[in-house]
């Protein structure tokens, strides 16, 4: 890949799939097809009245717009006739239902490929294009590592003359393959008696010990006292192992409050076909409240009682089942942000995160350029960003050099997309900022319907649940960051900072205040 523009898309997707990427690179939504199979979900959770008209009719003027906007749905044409039904109802088994059905199948047979063609064309901005494939591949059920390693491999070692337009469709024929049936054992160290009439999967000593001498002659095997075998079906072997994870982490639950006896599984795991074992400990979802630390808040006795609450709530949002993080990361949401006046619209809390979100973003990303040239350059730029202690001094000085018109460049190419991205909203901050809040509280008022259909319906089966808590649990850490700051330094409670925020954001661009002054 030779053009800007394809480096450009191929970074970008990077971005998406790395583990160690900070939230504000991060993908935010889940893709345009998943979120057609989301509203048809909430039609027929509201004719059992788990969601509300309203949450319906958000999320169906929100996927209207996206429809209209994502080329990879199809022509114009196509994308207008989708348009006209999402408008219509949601009658389960009715003839609307099946008619979004049926456009969404011929959407996704040739997504990607639309998407390629657009890409061949480099008319469409690279943050839009890596933003659809990415986010599609993660939601058809590859894992983030798996894709890592695969746009890496791909991006570095395909022929010079292949663009991203061919490797986007290379990925289209992988995502046409079937999925992988992995068997995969996981050795138990401790465990109650088991029954003898019991499911297959859980295997005795004797059981397990067999196993693994057949799949896995060479390999030193672990003292256990059984295993589980479990059959998966999978894009890849990461996701296999991640699906894994999420069983052994609801079975070790159950048996917490099933029995006083222990149920301890191996911390690593067998896959038929691998050379070796696999560690497959949940990964934390990265929900990251720094400014404990920063403020020392987190050696605080006596924090206000309702943001104590709150990290209370949020904890098993970072590692926690999927029923509790998501009902306990609204409820530390709802918690913060509803007040006197709000008691009949609880989902106003989504919409208060989300501008402190935004507010947030700006700051975050000018602080990481900024620091990224101080590291980067020996200039004199450079000396003065490296002269300042605090990050906060160091995001104003740098947005006070973009709107100074000064060249400025960096060597990395994520770097330059990221200042070439906030150079873009530091010019019309009153055309962009208002869409980055858009994308924000599409994200919270998911969480919101989420947190509805597991504390109201007890449905943990949503298509919606691994990729809401995938993308939302990043800005639910990057939300209370800045309200723990507020209030350990500013004293000031969620509800005033929310306010504080509403109020700058509606007059941005007309004061010429700086960005990063806007939760100040």
């Amino acid at each position: 890949m030779n053009s800007q523009y394809d480096q450009a898309v191929w970074k970008r997707l990077l971005d998406y799939y790395g583990r160690a990427t900070p939230w504000s690179r991060q993908l935010w939504r889940l893709s345009t097809p998943l979120e057609i199979d989301e509203l048809l979900e909430a039609g027929k959770a509201r004719h059992s009245a788990t969601l509300s008209d309203g949450s319906i009719k958000y999320l169906m003027q929100s996927l209207a717009e996206r429809v209209k906007r994502d080329v990879g749905i199809g022509d114009l044409k196509q994308r207008g006739t989708l348009v006209g039904h999402l408008a219509k109802g949601l009658t389960p088994e009715g003839h609307n239902v099946y008619a979004i059905q049926l456009l969404a199948e011929q959407a996704r047979a040739n997504y990607l490929e639309r998407w390629a063609a657009e890409a061949r064309k480099g008319k469409i901005s690279s943050e839009v294009v890596s933003r659809a494939v990415g986010s599609y591949l993660l939601d058809i059920g590859f894992s983030q590592d798996a894709l890592h390693k695969w746009w890496t491999y791909h991006g570095r070692h395909s022929p010079k003359a292949a663009g991203i337009a061919d490797l986007i469709e290379e990925a289209a024929t992988l995502s046409r393959r079937p999925k992988i049936c992995f068997d995969i054992l996981v050795p138990i160290t401790s465990t109650p008696p088991l029954p003898d009439q019991r499911d297959p999967a859980w295997l005795d000593s004797t059981a397990a010990a067999g196993w693994l001498s057949y799949w896995f002659p060479g390999e030193l095997h672990p003292r256990q006292t059984g295993a589980l075998l479990v059959e998966i079906e999978a894009r890849d072997v990461y996701s296999a192992v991640e699906q894994v994870a999420e069983v052994v982490t609801r079975l070790t639950a159950r048996f917490r409050v099933g029995t006083r006896q222990k149920l301890v599984f191996h911390d690593e795991l067998f896959v038929v076909g691998e050379e070796k074992s696999w560690p497959y400990i949940q990964a934390p979802r990265r929900v990251e409240v720094h400014a404990l630390h920063r403020t020392s808040a987190i050696f605080d006795l006596n924090l206000s009682q309702d943001i104590n609450a709150a990290l209370e709530l949020l904890e098993p949002l970072d590692s926690g089942t999927p029923a509790a993080a998501i009902a306990g990361s609204w409820a530390a949401i709802e918690a913060l942000f509803v007040g006197p006046g709000d008691t009949n619209e609880r989902v106003v809390a989504a919409t208060r995160m989300a501008r402190i979100v935004a507010c947030s973003y700006v700051r975050a990303e000018l602080t990481a350029l900024a620091n990224g040239y101080a590291i980067s350059f020996d200039d004199s730029l450079a000396g003065r960003l490296r002269a300042l202690n605090a990050n906060f001094e160091k995001a104003l000085a740098f947005e006070g050099e973009i709107r100074s018109g000064n060249s400025i460049t960096f060597k990395r190419t994520r770097h330059k997309l990221a200042l070439d991205r906030m150079t873009a909203l530091i010019a019309k901050p009153e055309n962009i900022l208002p869409k980055i809040v858009g994308q924000l509280e599409d994200s919270f008022r998911r969480l919101y319907r989420q947190r509805n259909l597991v504390v109201h319906a007890g449905d943990l089966t949503s298509v919606a649940l691994r990729g809401t808590l995938r993308t939302v649990a990043p800005l639910v850490g990057a939300g209370i960051d800045r309200i723990v700051h507020a209030s350990a330094v500013g004293k000031k409670s969620p509800i005033e900072l929310s306010a504080i925020a509403e109020v700058n954001l509606a007059s941005v661009g007309e004061d010429g205040k700086r960005l990063v002054l806007l939760l100040s």
